[in-house]
């Protein structure tokens, strides 16, 4: 069945209200407006301003801002990618951070999760421009919150995590990055290109799946829309039968129903930017129903570092993994 639980890579089924999380959200109203008078309150900030669309609508937001908080970690990533770092950022909730980017996500002061961010936090960092994604789990309301601290861009989430792309260069011409962002684009494709040129042939013949570990004797399949599967898609991989032409992000299987993957002659699983491996992917390696698939009897099975891929330089650390495992290749 597919599933829509992991469209990003935060916790899409949002806590309950709680009077504690409630308290991160709305109390200290006065604190928040107090500080937001000593650095911005919403209204036009000095200086020039422009207006982009956002998921909520046009926003005025200034030509050149200096202290950007950003809502997600994803959209810190990106723009960490083209040389701007904001100052202030969510907090890193899956995945891990790509090694070369580790040192400065760890300076950064942090304004709580994705799905509970801290307008106090926010506030106290005096930002002109609060920017990040409409990610489906937010409370109603929280960008007209924001927007009383700062003007505030948020951007659809879209209906995979594949649209990392075009949120990537969104953010960075946000921030007046966009040449730099575009060149990054620029030498993704590139590379992409020169991969799958190079692997044409080996591409044509066979299939590689991206599965990692779900709940107790569930696995997940990940589509060609999903974080890495457009990555593999960008070098012309053909993904699982079962995934193949599927939108959304993933579709989950039993251990009992694995074989749809058996027409795989690579599987890639899930491992975070170091190369570790969570509890349900290494028991779903370890289940003698993955250990009989072809791939694995054949030592086609690897771990996938920035599985979940979030901005161009993730993208572009997977398109070398795909090569090393394209050139090394053993056919069963």
């Amino acid at each position: 069945m597919s599933s829509s639980s992991l469209l990003f890579p935060v916790p899409v089924a949002g806590p309950p209200v709680t009077r504690r999380r409630l308290f991160h959200l709305t109390t200290g109203s006065a604190a928040v407006l107090a500080l937001a008078a000593c650095g911005g309150n919403g209204a036009a900030p000095a200086g020039a301003t422009r207006t982009v669309e956002g998921a909520t609508g046009p926003v005025r937001i200034p030509t050149d801002p200096q202290r950007v908080v950003a809502t997600d970690f994803y959209t810190t990533y990106a723009l960490l990618d083209v040389g701007f770092t904001v100052v202030a950022t969510a907090r890193a909730t899956v995945g891990g951070v790509l090694p070369s980017l580790q040192a400065a996500y760890d300076a950064l002061p942090q304004i709580g999760s994705p799905a509970e961010p801290s307008l106090e936090a926010i506030a106290a960092q005096r930002p002109d421009l609060i920017l990040g994604t409409l990610v489906p789990n937010l409370p109603a309301g929280i960008a007209e919150r924001f927007a009383a601290v700062a003007p505030t861009l948020l951007f659809e989430a879209g209906a995979s995590p594949g649209t990392w792309q075009e949120r990537a260069v969104r953010a960075a011409d946000a921030v007046g990055r966009r040449e730099a962002a575009e060149q990054l684009r620029d030498r993704y494709t590139a590379r992409a290109a020169e991969i799958g040129g190079r692997h044409r042939a080996l591409l044509s013949r066979i299939r590689i799946g991206l599965v990692r570990g779900g709940p107790p004797g569930t696995a997940f399949v990940d589509l060609p829309q999903s974080w890495s599967g457009v990555v593999l898609d960008a070098v012309g991989a053909r993904p699982a039968e079962v995934a193949e032409g599927r939108p959304g992000a993933s579709t989950r299987l039993s251990y009992e129903e694995l074989s749809a993957v058996d027409d795989c002659d690579v599987l890639l699983h899930l491992a975070d930017t170091r190369g570790g491996v969570d509890g349900n992917t290494a028991a779903l390696l370890g289940s003698p129903t993955f250990r009989a698939l072809r791939a694995a009897r054949a030592g086609n099975v690897y771990p996938l570092p920035n599985y979940y891929v979030a901005h161009y330089g993730q993208g572009l650390a997977v398109l070398d993994e795909v090569d090393r495992v394209l050139t090394g290749y053993r056919p069963d």
